[in-house]
């Protein structure tokens, strides 16, 4: 085996290797060498390939394999490659996957394709996708995974072991670390770890070794506070239940690190006005037509606050040194700024706060604006002074940055909690509006106090 992870150049030699290998049409040679690879390799090889030369290695591959790879591609590169392949080898390399990553892989397709591929599959199979398809992607129904290990508290602990060596081959280590029983009509009625199910005498009933005090999810529930209830409760995984108690899924804990990693990703590209789906294989008029309309919202918000600037054209005319500062006091105040949106948009990501406690964040991010902008601005006065020799330009530059400095960080950490209360989303607001009004007041403070001490800075 090679080893996991291999560099940008050694995946492009193999990437070379392979494509020779497919020209040659050399099947047993192309299947050992992606033998060699760890799934995760050859998924970024694959992803490098030509269609074509996709398409002829899934249909090369057993399907055990292509899954693996399939499983570890971006979900544009696995919605290209499955849309490609035709609905019998498709379902076969459905087939070999997780549920949960089935559905997902299914879900992105046109719906004809989709069903394609259902058509074909067995129809158990088929009818246990759909069912999983149906749920929205950002709820627990829409995450879980069907393999699981349940069984009824009737059984005794020999006949529950013996059901679990014919029936649950297929459940991973990680969701068949707990067992879960359930009783009429399957509903949820307790749950134990599967290492003390084991050591248990034979004879014993399952109710009586069961905790009945189970944590689980509701198929409803949003994905934010899946994510919450894992961290709190650090299981390997947790049941989930429709609304008539019935076990239908199990999600696991790295599930929840997936999604934890997916929900900071669509945080940060939210605040830098980019799709949360968008990567370098989508085409390059795609990207740009996403990108621009978030860019021409800026354009119209950047012309409010340049229109301060001309407002105070005379000021700037008498007093050219004070164009070198306004950047400068403009994009320290909009960095203090962000500093305490990131702070604000996590802690209600992570629920630790609430719109409620909007007053006491602003009490204290006044007090740290206090704090850094006195700091801040004494060092931008000091530059000021010693670079032209005046006192008031000095005092202009400083109190301008510290006034702006305390505006900013209370902007930054009041707006994200304002937004969510009006069920705004203040990942995609809280940037361009904290900029703009930093930008406006910045401008606006340098230039009044400047236009105030104008005969002083001549």
């Amino acid at each position: 085996m090679r080893t996991l992870e291999l560099n940008h150049l050694k995946i492009e030699a193999v990437r070379k290797e392979l494509t020779q290998l497919l020209k040659t049409g050399d099947a047993i040679a192309i299947k050992q060498l992606v033998a060699d690879l760890h799934p995760m390799d050859a998924a970024r090889v694959t992803a490098l390939l030509r269609e074509s030369e996709r398409l002829y290695l899934f249909q090369l591959l057993n399907s055990d394999v292509a899954a693996d790879i399939v499983e570890r591609l971006s979900d544009n590169d696995q919605v290209d490659v499955v849309s490609a392949l035709q609905p019998e080898v498709a379902s076969d390399i459905i087939g070999q996957m997780d549920s949960d990553d089935a559905a997902d892989v299914l879900s992105e397709l046109p719906q004809d394709k989709t069903d394609a591929i259902l058509a074909v599959m067995p129809k158990n199979r088929a009818v246990q996708t759909r069912r999983l398809i149906a749920y929205a992607e950002d709820t627990a129904g829409g995450m879980m995974a069907t393999e699981f290990v349940a069984l009824k508290e009737t059984l005794t602990v020999g006949q529950a072991l013996i059901t679990l060596r014919e029936k649950y081959s297929r459940v991973g280590d990680e969701r068949a670390a707990y067992v879960y029983t359930c009783g009429a009509k399957g509903m949820l009625t307790g749950v134990m770890q599967l290492r003390n199910l084991v050591l248990r005498p034979p004879q014993e009933k399952l109710k009586n070794l069961k905790i009945d005090n189970v944590i689980y999810l509701d198929v409803n529930m949003s994905k934010h506070e899946v994510a919450r209830i894992f961290r709190r409760h650090r299981y390997l995984a947790l049941p989930v239940v429709d609304n008539a108690r019935r076990l239908v899924g199990v999600i696991t804990s790295d599930d929840v690190v997936d999604l934890i990693q997916e929900i900071t990703t669509e945080e940060m590209m939210k605040l830098q006005g980019v799709s949360t789906d968008e990567t370098r294989s989508l085409p390059v008029l795609k990207m740009a037509r996403r990108r621009v309309s978030w860019l021409s919202i800026n354009i119209f918000l950047n012309i409010i606050a340049a229109s301060v600037i001309a407002f105070y054209t005379d000021t700037l005319k008498a007093v050219i040194a004070l164009a070198v500062f306004l950047p400068i006091i403009s994009d320290m105040s909009g960095v203090s700024g962000m500093q305490a949106v990131a702070v604000s948009i996590r802690d209600l990501a992570l629920e630790r706060t609430t719109p409620k406690e909007i007053w006491s964040v602003l009490g204290k991010e006044v007090r740290i604006g206090l704090l850094n902008g006195f700091i801040l601005g004494a060092e931008i006065g000091i530059v000021a002074y010693l670079w032209k020799g005046l006192p008031y330009l000095g005092l202009v530059a400083a109190v301008s940055l510290w006034l702006n400095t305390i505006i900013s960080v209370c902007l930054g950490g009041s707006l994200p909690l304002l937004l969510k209360r009006y069920k705004l989303d203040p990942a995609i607001a809280s940037g361009p509006l904290l900029t703009t009004i930093t930008d406006l007041m910045g401008f606006f403070i340098v230039l009044s106090l400047a236009t105030y001490w104008l005969s002083y800075l001549k």
